[in-house]
Formats: structure tokens, C-alpha cells, sequence
């Protein structure tokens, strides 16, 4: 019977054991966490993907913007306050902001027809509905807003800007380019 043999079996699978222990301890230890290897989506981010998934029409133009070119409108989106100059609202354009003050982010509307807000991800009735307007249009145009149900004053605006009245705040649903 050959006892160096029987020895070195045991020794063997425990040095085995230990290997495979130590390689399952490093793969744990060095691969990344769930959360550290999903980066964190900016609300820009959240909301141009809710969007998008949301509404075949809908079309990236960068990183916070999306556009419906058929209809002539561009939402931009960022995750701070938009640049209250309003510099992103081009000439031509007339811009409802989710803010006052031309804050927050904000929709941009080109073409001369109504627009129904909430097709485009523009809450109503709720926070973050239409709070402030930039009339960036030439040429007299204005810009109308109403109510769902037509029941509230409108709101007519001439070039410039402004915020809503108190009673039509975040419940905006039309919105009019009368060119």
C-alpha cells in the first residue's frame, strides 16, 4: 500500500478547494456593483426616453431635445433651470415654459395651427404644466392658451414674455399660434 499516496490526495483537493474559494472571492470583489455599473439617468435623460417610448412622432434632435418636425414643435429639457434669456426659443418660435419666469423645461411651437399640450408630454392640471410663455415671433403674431373645456379667461399674448395668470397655471391645454 503506498501511504505517500493517500496523503497527498486530501492535501491536493483542499489546495483545489482553496483556489476556487479565492477565484469566487475575487469575482465578487472586483466586479462592480449593480449601482455602480448603472450610471444615473438625469431627469433630461428620463424624460426624452419616456417620450420617445411613448410616441412614434417624436424625434431626437440631441442629448434634451425632441422634436415632432411634422408639427413644428422642439421640447428641450435639462436638468436645471433653463437659460432665462430664453436664448434655445429661436425667432419664429413661441415658447411655454414648465416654470415661471421662463424656467424649467420648455416647448418650442413654430407652425401657425393649435396645438393640444398634452400630445406632447406637456402635463396638464398638474404641476409642471404651462407656466410661463416667450412670444419670440415676428410680424404681430400671437400666441392664445385655453383650458381643456374652453370655461377659463384665455390668455392672449403679444410679443415678449410672461407668466400665466394664477387661475390658468399648469392648466393650459390649448395653445394657439395666430399668425
Amino acid at each position: 500500500m503506498n501511504h505517500a499516496h493517500d496523503h497527498a490526495t486530501p492535501r491536493r483537493r483542499r489546495l483545489s478547494g482553496l483556489a476556487v474559494s479565492l477565484a469566487t472571492a475575487a469575482a465578487v470583489l472586483l466586479a462592480p456593483s449593480a449601482a455602480a455599473a448603472a450610471p444615473q439617468r438625469s431627469f433630461a435623460e428620463g424624460r426624452i426616453d419616456a417620450i420617445l417610448a411613448g410616441d412614434p412622432a417624436a424625434t431626437r434632435l440631441s442629448a434634451n431635445q425632441v422634436a415632432w418636425p411634422d408639427d413644428g414643435v422642439v421640447l428641450t429639457v435639462t436638468d436645471g433651470d433653463l437659460d432665462a434669456t430664453g436664448s434655445w426659443c429661436g425667432t419664429g418660435y413661441a415658447c411655454v415654459h414648465a416654470d415661471a419666469n421662463r424656467g424649467g423645461y420648455g416647448y418650442a411651437f413654430y407652425e401657425c395651427r393649435v396645438y393640444r399640450l398634452p400630445e406632447y408630454g406637456f402635463p396638464t392640471g398638474q404641476r409642471a404644466g404651462a407656466s410661463s410663455w416667450y412670444n419670440n415671433q415676428t410680424g404681430g403674431a400671437k400666441i392664445m392658451f385655453e383650458d381643456e373645456w374652453f370655461t377659463l379667461p384665455r390668455v392672449l399674448a403679444g410679443y415678449g414674455f410672461g407668466n400665466m395668470p394664477s387661475y390658468l397655471n399648469d392648466k393650459a391645454y390649448w395653445l394657439h399660434l395666430l399668425c
